[in-house]
C-alpha cells in the first residue's frame, strides 16, 4: 500500500472524508528535551507540553494536527546538541551509537493515548542494511520504519525515550527527537 494510500484510509475510518483534497507534503517534527540529567537511567516525554517550548527548541505549538493535517510518520531521527544554543547546527552525536554501542535507548509513540509503537530500540537502525542515515560522528542518526505511522488531525501524540547509558548522556547535552515523513495539509483551494 502507498502511503499516500494509508493517509486516506485512516482519515476515512475516523470519518474524515476530505483527506483525499488536502494538499500532500513532506514534514518533519521535532521537540527538544530540557537538559539531560547525569543519571544513568532517564525517561524523556516528547511532544506533550510541547506550547512550553518555542523554536527552535520544537517546531509545533500543540501535540496534534490542525484540521486537515496529517503525517505518515516514515522514520525517526534521535540525536544530541549541546545544551547551550550558540549555534543551532552543530550537533554533537546521535546517542544510539556512542561509547561502543554503551546506550540503549527504547522508543514507544503514543496516538490518543494508545500505544502504536511500543519498546522499539532505537539501536535497531545500527543493524539495518541500508536503511541507516549517519551523523557527522558516524553514527545512526535516523531509523526508517517498516510500516508507516499515521497521526490524524486533532488526535493528540506524544512520544517517551527511555535513555539507559554509560556515559554520553550528559547535563551538558540535551536530547532531541525528529519525526518525518510524508503528510497532508489543510487545502481551501486545490492542490499542486
Amino acid at each position: 500500500m502507498k502511503i499516500a494510500q494509508q493517509i486516506v484510509g485512516v482519515n476515512q475510518r475516523l470519518g474524515n472524508t476530505a483527506v483525499p483534497n488536502m494538499q500532500g507534503t513532506t514534514r518533519c517534527i521535532y521537540d527538544t528535551s530540557a537538559a539531560l540529567t547525569a543519571t544513568t537511567d532517564q525517561t524523556i516525554t516528547y511532544f506533550a507540553g510541547v506550547s512550553s517550548r518555542l523554536y527552535p527548541l520544537s517546531n509545533i505549538s500543540i501535540n496534534k494536527f490542525e484540521v486537515g493535517e496529517s503525517l505518515a510518520i516514515q522514520g525517526v531521527s534521535f540525536f544530541l546538541r549541546p545544551n547551550t544554543f550558540t549555534n543551532a547546527f552543530n550537533l554533537s552525536s546521535s546517542l544510539t551509537g556512542a561509547t561502543n554501542g554503551s546506550n540503549t535507548i527504547i522508543f514507544n509513540f503514543y496516538i490518543g493515548n494508545q500505544r502504536v509503537i511500543k519498546d522499539l530500540d532505537l539501536n535497531y537502525g545500527s543493524f539495518m542494511v541500508g536503511e541507516t542515515y549517519k551523523g557527522n560522528d558516524g553514527t545512526p542518526t535516523i531509523v526508517r520504519f517498516e510500516t508507516p505511522i499515521v497521526i490524524p488531525p486533532q488526535i493528540e501524540f506524544y512520544a517517551t525515550v527511555r535513555i539507559q547509558t554509560s556515559g554520553n548522556a550528559t547535563a551538558t547535552n540535551r536530547a532531541i527527537l525528529a519525526l518525518y515523513g510524508q503528510g497532508t495539509l489543510l487545502n481551501t483551494k486545490s492542490s499542486f
